[in-house]
């Protein structure tokens, strides 16, 4: 799935960003299951519509954080604070309160990892640095520092399966996990620090040290697409939740039926 070419990958990243940890903001205000569920399952309609995810792709990011969310759940649910009990076993306690609790927190991980999802993959890197500059005000030196340090990213694992691949040609196993990793990580870590001091030196050199104003080649700005895209997500999350407060299953964290 190529999702930087996709309907949401033209949203301005800036704007993306801010409208998601908004979202985000607000998913914190929740403490009811339900309404925590559905704003968890319209990331995953925005994933399939605007961010060109499929079955497979949804199965293979997202499906793995039902570990996370089954592991959270138990234990709010087994070992929560409460008054009406479920069912009880050993040191289990299992409460209405805590199961309640339960699915909320997990919902809320899931709806984290979902949103954060929804943006790296439908974001470039590039183009999310130059937003950062722009509309974030982001100095220059900082955003392209940044930049490179992210383009590392793919040069250590390509470094680094050179490594297990030079290793295993010449027979050498080591012995411990910790042994295996200490001897990848110094190699890595040393290569890292040169890295960074060339990239630190190419930049001063090049200018990149906030004294003086830059040009640019391509300047993001903020079109009718981006505020677009917020008036519908704002709109469809507080529809949602009006929906969940009609039915009578919205809380608020604030009016202690917190989780």
């Amino acid at each position: 799935m190529n999702g930087t070419s996709t309907r949401l990958a033209r949203v301005n990243p800036a704007v993306k960003l801010t409208a998601h940890l908004v979202v985000m903001l607000f998913l914190m205000m929740i403490a009811d299951p339900v309404t925590s569920a559905l704003l968890w399952i319209l990331s995953i309609v925005i994933g399939v519509l605007l961010g060109g995810w499929n079955i497979q792709y949804i199965i293979k990011r997202i499906v793995p954080y039902f570990a996370f969310f089954l592991l959270v759940f138990w234990m709010l649910a087994a070992f929560g604070k409460g008054e009406h009990i479920v069912w009880e076993f050993a040191w289990f306690r299992i409460t209405e309160e805590g199961i309640y609790n339960g699915l909320t927190i997990a919902f809320r991980m899931l709806g984290f990892v979902t949103y954060g999802l929804l943006f790296t993959s439908t974001t470039d890197t590039t183009q999310l640095v130059m937003s950062m500059i722009h509309q974030y005000r982001l100095s220059p030196k900082w955003g392209y520092g940044l930049l490179a340090g992210l383009r590392f990213i793919p040069l250590f694992q390509s470094e680094l399966a050179q490594m297990k691949a030079a290793h295993k040609i010449r027979g050498f196993h080591a012995q411990g996990k910790l042994k295996s990793f200490a001897r990848y990580t110094l190699p890595l870590f040393t290569q890292g620090i040169r890295k960074a001091e060339r990239v630190a030196v190419a930049m001063e050199a090049r200018g990149f040290d906030g004294a003086k104003p830059r040009t640019y080649y391509h300047v993001p700005t903020i079109r009718g697409m981006d505020w677009m895209y917020c008036i519908l997500l704002f709109t469809a999350v507080l529809g949602l939740t009006a929906l969940s407060f009609s039915f009578g299953w919205l809380h608020w964290a604030w009016t202690g039926n917190s989780a």
